[in-house]
């Protein structure tokens, strides 16, 4: 089905791991993961990059490894293809898997839904491609598929391929992953449509929203109907204020290593350890092991912390990574399509009021946003009118901005 060659041998996974996802899918927070389907490597594989977003690397049957998955009916992939860092432009290799429905596909090709997943962890072993439940997200692909999507996970840069260079909640970066999801599927697969759409959870709503503002300048030769953005992040500076003054919530505290991690990976002058109480130095490697490796040492680690665990040594480190997050902060320009937003107003990693005020930014840009803000949830939200949403904006509907 894959009309291209193929250039490499067989993705060449990274480390074994065994670990339960913890900020995973909605669908299935506790699922248990077993070990990476490839464990004959430790090395990162070299992959000869074209300057060409979209080009597809390499890629592999993985129906095979997914019994659950192939069991649908459709043929899945999992692949690495080049797209293009967020922080400093230069090209990079990604993973991710791609489902294609099982029967004939639609006039003008299947539509494609790339599904960014939320926070896994920022080692090389916490790609969700690596596993064949795809830490819990099989329920995304399983649903898109199901409903006519040729459905693509992206693992994001560092995750999955190795590297070790994951910028973690920097979302040109997820956004222009996204982005290349879509189009490494379409130039490889003829029967798919140039018509996409970029969904979300967490970090990945946060991608789903950055990929809609990125579209109109990086996206060229795709046609993207709407973004889907589940409990997205929007600014992340009001996080790290609560690390300096001691109010973080117990899951925020979880975050923090990975959010340090990742600013370090976007200026190298940012140092965990001028944030890092006692607690969160000692169990530095515990605390960025994959979303859910080793739950209960983790949660003894956290319930240790001092409410100023990560406060930062000075005023000067503080600015400093106020600086850096601050880059990351939605929207940033004015989306070109339709947005859907839904939050809970029980969230309590990323706070409702920080969404409510991202969209009220978007919508003075003139973005046309559909926000729901749910009052029973939390983190995880319903996604049911955003699935409404995705089929009108598909079908050429009209959807009336709530701004």
């Amino acid at each position: 089905m894959l009309s291209f060659s193929r250039s490499m041998s067989a993705v060449v996974c990274c480390l074994a791991v065994a670990a339960t996802a913890g900020c995973g899918p909605a669908n299935d927070p506790d699922t248990t993961l077993g070990e990476p389907t490839t464990t004959t490597a430790t090395q990162a594989p070299q992959y000869d990059l074209t300057g060409v977003p979209g080009t597809v690397l390499e890629y592999e049957d993985f129906g095979e490894r997914s019994a659950e998955l192939s069991n649908t009916g459709a043929t899945l992939y999992r692949f690495v293809y080049e797209s293009t860092s967020g922080v400093d432009g230069s090209p990079t290799a990604v993973s991710g898997v791609a489902a294609v429905p099982a029967g004939t596909a639609p006039a003008g090709g299947w539509p494609i839904v790339v599904y960014g997943h939320g926070t896994t962890g920022v080692q090389a072993d916490c790609g969700p491609t690596l596993y064949p439940d795809l830490i819990g997200y099989q329920f995304a692909v399983q649903d898109f598929t199901a409903l006519g999507y040729v459905t693509v996970l992206p693992d994001y840069q560092g995750l999955g391929t190795g590297g070790g260079t994951h910028p973690y909640l920097e979302p040109r970066t997820t956004g222009n992953n996204m982005i290349d999801a879509a189009r490494a599927v379409h130039n490889a697969l003829p029967e798919t449509s140039a018509r996409w759409a970029a969904v979300g959870l967490s970090q990945g709503g946060q991608a789903a929203w950055a990929a809609n503002e990125l579209a109109a300048s990086y996206g060229q030769g795709l046609d993207l109907v709407g973004s889907v953005s589940l409990s997205p992040p929007t600014d992340l500076t009001p996080l790290v204020r609560s690390g300096m003054d001691g109010t973080l919530t117990t899951p925020q505290k979880e975050l923090l290593p990975y959010l340090l991690y990742g600013a370090q990976q976007v200026d190298p002058a940012v140092d965990p350890k001028d944030y890092s109480g006692s607690v969160a130095e000692a169990n530095n490697e515990l605390l960025l092991t994959c979303q859910g490796g080793d739950t209960e040492g983790k949660a003894r680690a956290v319930q240790a912390m001092t409410p100023d665990e990560f406060a930062a040594d000075s005023a000067e480190s503080e600015q400093k990574l106020l600086d850096v997050v601050g880059r990351y902060t939605l929207p940033q320009v004015r989306s070109e399509v339709p947005m859907f937003v839904a939050y809970g107003a029980k969230d309590d990693i990323v706070l409702p009021q920080w969404t409510a005020e991202g969209v009220e930014r978007a919508c003075a840009l003139g973005d046309s946003v559909v926000a729901q803000e749910q009052p029973e949830q939390g983190h995880d939200v319903s996604d049911e009118a955003a699935m409404q949403f995705l089929a009108a904006v598909f079908a050429g509907q009209s959807v009336p901005s709530t701004c």
